[in-house]
């Protein structure tokens, strides 16, 4: 189709003598069959001052986008020059034409025929229009400057492209959709962890007795040695205990007392009866060999208590119970001793007349109640040192050489021996211990390779060393024992493939690979 199939241009002779001109109204509009074509090249008219947007236009006229305003509108009839402002920006096409308005209602005119075109003016619309039609839609600049070179040129070049472009979009979804393909494949293959963190073996102290904390001798980071002294437990029946220790001490002293009164007696009245004193040296050596066999046998059996481990509060009871029978029968085998040899030493006296150790007849000698007051000045340091230990409390001690890595108990605060209140923590390797729901943990086995980026930014790489489905693990420090609800989460122990530096608890973001065709792929390039 070319513009003379469907617009006509009037003749138009050397003076411009139009069929306007001689008062003959020209074909404005297009046939009935013709529509005006949009052309793609934007154009504007500057009328009154003011630039009025076109809807559409052709080689006949231009139909603005809103009707001009009452008080700028034209006459009935009348021809009004308008500049034509084809393109965009400062390059624009400037063209100073004559337009009548076609409306019936010439008030607010829209719809405007051109009126004494020249023939430059109607060849440049007639070539953009003709170009629209070819569906040839070039710029005004190029159908200006086209010729029949450069028109096959740029048909064989657009050919070319078109090739080109077409293999490029087909070769780019092809990578897209294997790109795509991967990661929705790794993403289905690949497990991410819900809760990861950095740990490490850790041993959790407790309380002796139940009681109140007393005071707090460690701190986190502080480095203990097996037997240390962590702090102290003031047990629950702390004021009864030392009610207890000091009747017991006072009975003591009493006795104690008595025994100064009557040691004093023997040195001013000595009793020297030596009657029976062989028959009396032979049952002391009996009781003597009986009373050192009791204690080697008491001693034996406090041995056996201190090789149990850590002090409980039974273990303690039964000590402190031992301890006691040791000092009674020590006790004994001295008085045992010191009888053989006063009894030995008024056998050999008794000829002179003299026998100042010999018993009077409550038995007691002298130094029967030396070595008794030594024994009651024994248990009753002892009894001082108990009450100085249960005021300042139970000692809760170090089980290993070891490093604090947390204390949970603060002085004044009520603490149970099934509470851990300290962790401590060896010099075993870190690891990574991740949080996985189960019903992933379950596309996991031993060996799979992870990723891991911890928080302070440090990524590198690992392998599944350990899993249980009881999210519960103890024996670690660094990861809550009860962040989620152990039936619904697994926990897996990651050993990283370098040495971690970093503080046991530090969070970390893990990736574990579960393999897959594409997981070798995935972990070339970084996926």
């Amino acid at each position: 189709m070319t513009h003379s199939e469907w617009m006509t241009l009037p003749p138009q002779g050397a003076h411009g003598d139009l069929p306007e001109a001689r008062g003959i109204p020209a074909p404005h509009t297009a046939p009935a069959a013709q529509r005006p074509v949009r052309i793609p090249e934007p154009m504007a008219v500057h009328w009154q001052g003011v630039e009025h947007a076109v809807a559409t236009w052709d080689v006949n006229g231009f139909e603005l986008a809103a009707p001009l305003p009452r008080v700028l509108a034209p006459g009935r009839g009348r021809v009004i020059g308008v500049t034509l402002l084809i393109g965009r920006g400062g390059t624009r096409i400037e063209m100073q034409v004559q337009a009548r308005a076609t409306d019936p209602d010439t008030r607010t005119p829209q719809a405007f025929a051109f009126v004494d075109l020249d023939r430059a003016q109607a060849e440049v619309l007639h070539r953009i229009v003709d170009q629209v039609v070819a569906n040839k839609a070039l710029s005004l600049t190029q159908l200006l400057n086209e010729t029949e070179t450069t028109r096959t040129a740029r048909t064989a070049t657009e050919t070319r492209t078109r090739g080109m472009r077409t293999a490029f979009q087909l070769g780019l979804a092809a990578t897209v959709l294997a790109v795509a393909g991967t990661l929705t494949w790794n993403n289905l293959a690949n497990v991410r962890a819900r809760y990861a963190a950095v740990t490490m073996p850790a041993t959790t102290v407790a309380v002796p007795v139940a009681g109140v904390i007393a005071g707090v001798q460690a701190k986190a980071g502080q480095k203990v040695a097996a037997g240390e002294v962590l702090g102290h437990v003031r047990p629950a029946d702390h004021d009864a205990r030392l009610d207890d220790l000091d009747t017991r001490r006072r009975a003591l002293e009493a006795e104690q007392a008595e025994w100064r009164a009557r040691l004093a007696t023997l040195g001013t009245v000595a009793d020297l009866s030596t009657q029976g004193a062989e028959e009396q040296l032979a049952q002391l050596d009996d009781a003597l060999r009986l009373a050192e066999r009791r204690l080697a046998v008491e001693r034996a059996e406090l041995t056996t208590l201190n090789a149990q481990g850590l002090p409980t509060p039974t273990r303690q009871r039964d000590r402190a119970r031992q301890e006691a029978e040791v000092l009674r029968a020590e006790t004994a085998l001295l008085d045992l001793r010191a009888r053989r040899d006063a009894a030995a030493r008024a056998g050999t006296l008794a000829p002179l007349g003299l026998g100042l150790d010999a018993p009077r007849g409550d038995g007691t000698t002298i130094e029967i109640a030396e070595l008794r007051l030594a024994g009651l000045a024994a248990e009753i340091a002892a009894l001082y040192a108990r009450e100085e230990r249960i005021a300042t409390g139970e000692p809760v001690l170090a089980p290993c050489d070891c490093t604090v890595h947390r204390v949970d108990m603060t002085p004044g605060e009520y603490a149970r021996p099934d509470r851990a209140v300290a962790v401590l923590i060896g010099d075993a390797t870190a690891a990574i211990h991740a949080l996985i729901p189960a019903e992933d943990a379950r596309k996991i086995e031993l060996g799979d390779r992870a990723r891991i980026e911890l928080a302070d930014g440090t990524r590198l790489q690992g392998r599944v060393a350990q899993m249980n489905f009881d999210a519960r693990w103890p024996g670690h420090a660094g990861l809550p024992q009860d962040v989620f609800a152990a039936e619904r989460y697994a926990r897996v122990a990651i050993a990283p493939g370098a040495p971690i530096d970093a503080p046991v608890g530090m969070a970390a973001n893990v990736m574990i690979r579960t393999g897959g065709p594409f997981s070798g792929f995935a972990s070339l390039v970084g996926l």
